[in-house]
């Protein structure tokens, strides 16, 4: 009986030290970043999970219900903060991240998710308006969190475009579902209707207190899903409905925008842990195929090359001010690089 409740104590002991030891470092990213990549997945995966990192468009002073697109950012100006950072926002009446002037008749828009809106970033430090600084065009961001190809191009409809020069679209794998459901229904995209964003405005701005024990249970049901994920691939797996990149491509082609005349330039940006499949997958089908000459000479860009893990926000995953520089940069080099 005296081993069993010895080896019981010891077990007990050991979970209360890992859960304080994720607590101490979630709250200290500053000693966290020093740690294996283990650890840091492990945090971080905790920090976004566990509800401590909150959903910019789904909290009220953020975002509003928008019938064409689902939601956008609340015009006005609003603070939106993580345990790395404190930035002011502020929006127009598009409900994008941009001054008022821009929407007049822009030659160089942005589109993307998080990663362009300069989620973690002040104004001045996001890569579009980095680009405005050097090229002396007038650039107009159209970013808004988790929008997919789909809906970036519904939201280019709303802008003047006879001036437009360049489309920069910054690409994520969540962008896969919203490309997916639009060419399933017939090239139309049922967006969220006002009653679900009011529920999950609710859920996002609800309380989200740390209490002990919340990331050992966090990390059981996580492995508890990876385990199903895995007996799931082993039993019936079944194949992807459609690549990506011919996903991107229907977007763009059947969006309805007319982007005759517009260079494109498109990346790949999926947070800390790179990758360059989507790149080097729409790369391959660029060179194969009849495509428009707008999509033909399409720029792919690899980040992948430029971008190291120090260029994102150990907790949020997020571009730091330094990884938006390197991403103006390498878009400038290949503005300039051919007219």
């Amino acid at each position: 009986m005296i081993p069993f409740l010895a080896a019981a104590a010891a077990v007990f002991f050991v979970l209360v030290f890992i859960e304080a030891a994720y607590r101490f470092l979630a709250c200290r990213p500053d000693l966290l970043k020093k740690c294996p990549q283990g650890i840091i997945n492990s945090v971080g995966h905790l920090y976004v999970q566990g509800g401590e990192r909150r959903v910019m468009q789904f909290l009220p002073n953020c975002g509003r219900h928008d019938t064409d697109l689902g939601y956008t950012l609340k015009p006005g100006t609003f603070t939106y903060s993580g345990r790395e950072f404190s930035n002011r926002y502020e929006i127009n009446s598009l409900g994008v991240r941009d001054d008022e002037e821009s929407l007049e008749a822009p030659e160089i828009v942005v589109a993307g998710d998080s990663f362009a809106v300069g989620w973690g970033v002040d104004r001045e430090d996001m890569f579009s308006q980095i680009l405005e600084r050097e090229t002396g065009l007038d650039v107009l961001n159209t970013a808004i969190p988790s929008y997919g190809t789909v809906r970036e191009m519904m939201i280019l409809r709303k802008i003047p475009r006879e001036r437009m020069k360049f489309l920069i679209i910054q690409y994520c794998h969540d962008d896969y579902d919203e490309n997916l459901r639009f060419r399933k229904n017939g090239n139309r995209l049922k967006v969220m209707g006002e009653e679900s964003f009011s529920r999950l405005t609710a859920y996002h701005s609800r309380p989200n207190p740390y209490f002990f024990g919340k990331y050992l249970w966090l990390k059981a049901q996580k492995r508890v899903d990876e385990w199903g994920a895995r007996l799931r691939k082993r039993t019936s797996a079944p194949p992807p409905e459609a690549d990506e990149a011919d996903l991107f491509l229907h977007a763009l082609r059947h969006g309805g925008v007319d982007l005759s005349g517009v260079r494109i330039i498109t990346f790949e940006m999926n947070g800390r842990h790179q990758s360059n499949t989507f790149t080097t997958l729409l790369r391959e089908k660029l060179r194969t195929g009849s495509w428009p000459e707008e999509i033909r000479s399409m720029d792919v860009l690899d980040m992948t090359e430029h971008l190291e893990d120090r260029h994102f926000y150990i907790l949020d995953d997020h571009l730091k001010r330094e990884g938006h520089a390197i991403v103006a940069r390498v878009v400038l080099e290949t503005m300039r690089s051919k007219k």
